[in-house]
């Protein structure tokens, strides 16, 4: 009987145990003791069962079963799966190939059996406040274990208060290190340094970083290498590091695959995606971004991993202008979230208003982010700024400028910056040259958000410079542009380049099909505010040129566009442009 689990597969008639196709080293009873809990996997094996099974007609006290099963944990944790062994007080052990996503939380003892299983009836079913409620009522009759608070914490996330986990995760790291656990200690102390670093305290973050390194010490667990060197590429695009972001990423990619955890491989992979992108190998870190969102949402990856997976690729597209895809991953990972949370993460709502913002109607888009920017500021401060932002560049497409100014003005106040929206509102008004400035601010900018965004930036510059005749800044620009053909693939960012490069000289008779490719490409993103703006643009030429049945034609388009995804602004314009024509 061959049995597979993770990374491994156990042969019993080979008598062989490999970890991705190399042979283990394991000890006869080892082994033995391995087959009995695979072929009975799922259900509480009694001591007495265990004992009678490896030592037939010896006795032997429980003392020696322990032993067995510490040699055993061991013998799996190179591949993640040291913590596949359950212990249950006073019953047995039981082997857990179920809910692989939750492996990892579920309790490894359990001094109150009953109710540690309900904890897991209501974490299956994703009950996340009633297992919450559970864990209070059991915290107060005490001997709640280092795994069953980390259960809780990871209860806590997934009922939307991320923050409200690291006091339960704190106990988590005592209480593990009171068992003689410190691989787990320092798997709680990177939770916890997550959750800090998503609320922008980096010191703290880096200090519990720290403690999760002094606390593996030579501790060769990959699951947990995974987890800390992914952790770690983090903190290091937090500061500005992209390179170094990069080659941690890619260690923590390889970790995760030898461990063979589908959460882990989706999320180093999506995360060494990203920075690759940000750092111009556009076209390897979508391919690896759009293999993580497939292994995410075919595998039992549990929530809060998934979500991660969901969030960083979404702000991926966003900040890359890459709509067309944010909008295919949008639509499985919307349904995923929503059947995974108590309540959708304010991140969430936030890359779901954008996108709405761009593909679908304002109005609804405008809701979506009234609803997250609250949950943001109370628990995710890292991503308030860009709340604002997403806000205000909602508010101009609607034609409420006042609104979008305040918006950006707030991004700026909380850290943030406000491109390229603001620019784009500001040359809008003849604002120019502050436009430009702005842009520039951002450029000079060399964090991760910095790079990833510099083609889109790029772009806004070279049209703005064009429509103020700034053709030397504008050229500048767009030769950088071209330079890296491959880096700024995105239609939004050529659309705006062909944008540019009718400015430049708006006179000239071929000017006008740079303007008709900039609408094309607007549309082919399913960007239809800006598809329709340049529309009117084209019915402006049109209009100069005499050519009033195209012009017409045009206007009757932006028309359409602007009642069908909801944009007074637009509405007003293109009345105002045909009553001449209609005239």
């Amino acid at each position: 009987m061959i049995h597979s689990f993770g990374a491994f597969e156990l042969d019993e008639d080979a008598r062989s145990l490999r970890l991705n196709g190399a042979d283990q080293k394991v000890q006869p009873l080892v082994f033995d003791l391995l087959a009995h809990l695979l072929r009975n996997a799922g259900r509480v094996v009694p001591k007495d069962e265990l004992m009678d099974a490896l030592w037939p007609d010896v006795i032997v006290t429980e003392a020696s079963l322990q032993r067995l099963v510490s040699l055993a944990r061991r013998a799996l944790e190179p591949g993640g799966m040291g913590d596949a062994i359950r212990s249950f007080v006073r019953h047995g052990y039981r082997f857990a190939l179920d809910r692989p996503g939750l492996a990892h939380l579920e309790a490894m003892t359990d001094p109150v059996p009953d109710n540690r299983i309900e904890a897991a009836d209501l974490a299956r079913l994703h009950d996340w406040a009633g297992l919450v409620h559970r864990f209070e009522a059991l915290d107060g009759q005490g001997g709640l274990g280092g795994a069953d608070l980390d259960l809780w914490a990871f209860a806590v996330e997934c009922r939307g208060r991320p923050f409200e986990a690291i006091p339960v995760l704190i106990r988590g790291v005592a209480a593990h290190l009171s068992e003689n656990r410190p691989e787990l200690a320092a798997r709680a102390a990177v939770t916890i340094a997550k959750l800090e670093l998503e609320r922008s305290a980096a010191a703290a973050a880096a200090g519990w970083l720290d403690r999760a390194e002094a606390l593996t010490g030579s501790h060769q667990d990959p699951r947990l290498a995974a987890y800390l060197l992914w952790m770690r590429s983090r903190l290091a695009t937090f500061s500005g590091r992209a390179d170094e972001a990069l080659s941690l990423s890619m260690r923590a990619s390889e970790a995760a695959r030898i461990c063979g955890d589908a959460g882990l491989i989706a999320l180093t992979l999506t995360y060494e995606g990203f920075y690759n992108i940000a750092l111009g190998d556009t076209a390897q870190g979508i391919d690896q971004q759009n293999h993580a969102a497939a292994i995410a949402l075919s595998s039992q990856v549990d929530p809060v991993t998934g979500s991660l997976v969901y969030c960083n690729i979404l702000w991926s597209c966003r900040t890359f202008s890459d709509w067309a895809r944010a909008r295919q991953w949008s639509i499985g990972f919307e349904s995923w979230c929503a059947a995974s949370f108590a309540e959708v993460p304010g991140s969430c709502d936030l890359h779901r208003a954008e996108i709405l913002g761009t593909q679908r109607r304002l109005p609804e888009a405008l809701q979506a982010i009234e609803t997250a920017i609250p949950k943001l500021s109370d628990e995710e401060a890292f991503s308030i700024g860009e709340g604002y932002r997403v806000r205000g560049d909602l508010r101009a497409m609607m034609g409420d400028l006042d609104g979008a100014r305040a918006d950006y003005a707030a991004a700026y106040a909380s850290g943030w910056d406000a491109e390229p929206g603001n620019a784009f509102l500001l040359a809008e008004t003849g604002q120019h040259d502050p436009a430009l400035a702005a842009l520039d601010r951002t450029l000079s900018g060399a964090t991760w958000y910095h790079l990833q965004r510099r083609g889109m930036l790029l772009a806004h510059k070279a049209r703005i410079a064009a429509l103020a005749g700034r053709g030397d800044v504008a050229r500048a620009a767009l030769d950088e542009l071209q330079s890296q053909p491959g880096r700024w693939s995105q239609p939004a960012a050529h659309a705006l380049m062909n944008e540019a490069r009718h400015w430049l000289d708006p006179e000239d008779p071929e000017a006008a099909r740079f303007l008709m490719l900039a609408r094309q490409l607007w549309t082919g993103a399913g960007i239809e505010y800006h598809a329709a703006r340049v529309r009117l643009d084209l019915a402006r030429l049109y209009l100069r040129a005499g050519d009033e049945t195209a012009a017409r034609a045009e206007i009757s388009a932006c028309l359409r566009s602007a009642e069908r995804i909801g944009s007074p602004r637009l509405q007003v314009e293109a009345a105002s442009l045909a009553a001449p024509v209609t005239n």
